[in-house]
């Protein structure tokens, strides 16, 4: 009986994400018929990771690339989808650090998780670095896609992002599409901490930036 409650209470608590919106899209003021959720997100970079390991067949395990995507987010069940543009996301690190334990507590796995989730944010191997640059490129494909959609525009979101030092050094230099704000925000993410031959990532950003999404 306590192990079917620990399982339950897990995925009882993992559930909230499915009705946890993105922060990003609200302050964008994505105007789309529904907002991506985070449970969403984590399902998209699954599937994207899946993708681009088969196609490019890197020296990474599959299995822990998507176990950490599966989990990295999870503290956001307690501490929310943190932005640099809210109040507490200066001591995001130390509140989603206390709210891994508190959610891992208890299950016989738990530190293998909190690992998997400490090697993520510290990018500290191949996995990880994997992983976080999916992260990083399904957000970029997102906001193509809302762009796409017309549901993503500058004039829409929030004050605080229009007067961000960096969307106006973009805008300075003529960039104008919205989604081109996201791709270039994490290129440099995307071309550091690497381990391994991942020009594919670089590939697909330049192809979101340049071009629209195939039709499917």
């Amino acid at each position: 009986m306590e192990k079917v409650e620990k399982i339950l209470k897990y995925y009882l608590l993992t559930h909230k994400l499915k009705e946890t919106v993105r922060s990003g899209w609200k302050y964008w003021n994505v105007k789309a018929k529904r907002l991506e959720s985070v449970a969403e997100h984590i399902y998209g970079t699954c599937m994207l990771a899946i993708a681009i390991w088969s196609e490019t067949l890197p020296p990474v395990n599959l299995s822990e690339v998507l176990m950490t995507l599966a989990v990295h987010e999870t503290e956001e069940i307690i501490i929310g989808d943190l932005t640099p543009f809210d109040a507490g996301y200066k001591d995001k690190k130390t509140k989603g650090e206390q709210a891994v334990k508190q959610i891992f507590s208890g299950l016989m796995a738990e530190e293998v998780f909190v690992t998997l989730i400490k090697n993520f944010d510290k990018k500290s191997t191949p996995e990880a670095q994997f992983a976080y640059k999916v992260d990083k490129l399904e957000c970029d494909i997102q906001a193509k896609i809302y762009d796409e959609q017309n549901a993503l525009k500058l004039e829409n979101a929030d004050e605080k992002i229009k007067k961000d030092v960096r969307i106006k050094k973009l805008l300075e230099k003529g960039v104008k599409e919205p989604h081109k704000f996201f791709v270039y925000f994490d290129r440099q993410a995307l071309q550091k901490n690497s381990a391994q031959d991942d020009d594919i990532f670089m590939e697909i950003s330049k192809y979101i930036e340049k071009h629209r999404l195939p039709k499917v």
